[in-house]
């Protein structure tokens, strides 16, 4: 089965829409009035899902599923790798039900930094939304990676090192780095308020593809002696 690389892309929800003891627990861990506001997008409680990436190098083709909330589009730029996007607009509910529609058709799940970030919050939003969750993205951290390999905990050897980020590895390897769009990850919550929602599409497509790059040469390298699943893109 091929694999698949995933992204995803979140925004602050509506003060009503917010836990008040998420509220109330970051406020007191912040040192400003305001500071708690910038955390909010990386708490499941706190945020929602806007964009998922998903990307099989060994077929070219992605899906990138997108909060339509504030504008749909008909097309993006694809990024260099990509034969074939698919675009699947809806609100976060919908777009949280196609994606565990569409994972279990494939084989191994990678991301970087999934285990700490995007499969957790997937899976924390899907629980409010009602939704069932139709394969573990979460096995034991020290089991197999061919479930689920987040290249944050290979390349750190499972944190006995620095886990360096995304694009220190980008640039170390030579891959071409998911940040140099006009969009960036800590930009996504004001581009998606303004409408920007093909520009930030495109930076989570960049993203995916980027991972999948580095995913390619760490399997080539590694692979054999860590017990990797194989991942290729599709040109060999």
């Amino acid at each position: 089965m091929a694999s698949c690389v995933i992204d995803i892309e979140t925004c602050a929800l509506s003060d009503e829409e917010i836990a008040p003891a998420l509220v109330d627990k970051l406020k007191a861990a912040s040192e400003e009035d305001e500071d708690w506001r910038q955390k909010l997008a990386l708490y499941a409680l706190g945020a929602s899902v806007v964009t998922i990436g998903m990307f099989s190098p060994e077929t070219g083709r992605a899906a990138m599923l997108y909060d339509d909330r504030n504008g749909k589009i008909d097309s993006i730029e694809k990024a260099a790798r990509v034969d074939q996007v698919t675009l699947v607009a809806g609100n976060e509910k919908r777009i949280l039900e196609e994606f565990w529609g569409m994972v279990p058709s494939f084989g191994c799940i990678v991301s970087y930094n999934g285990r700490g970030f995007d499969i957790p919050f997937l899976m924390q939003r899907s629980l409010t939304h009602g939704l069932m969750v139709s394969r573990n993205l979460m096995p034991p951290r020290f089991s197999s990676m061919r479930e689920h390999m987040d290249l944050a905990e290979v390349l750190s050897q499972f944190r006995a090192t620095r886990p360096y980020g995304l694009e220190a590895w980008s640039q170390a390897l030579g891959v071409e780095s998911p940040k140099e769009g006009e969009v960036k990850g800590a930009e996504v919550g004001a581009a998606f308020r303004e409408g920007r929602i093909r520009e930030i599409v495109e930076y989570c497509l960049r993203d995916v593809v980027a991972t999948a790059e580095i995913a390619v040469r760490v399997s080539r390298s590694w692979g054999r002696a860590f017990n990797l699943p194989s991942i290729r893109f599709n040109d060999g």
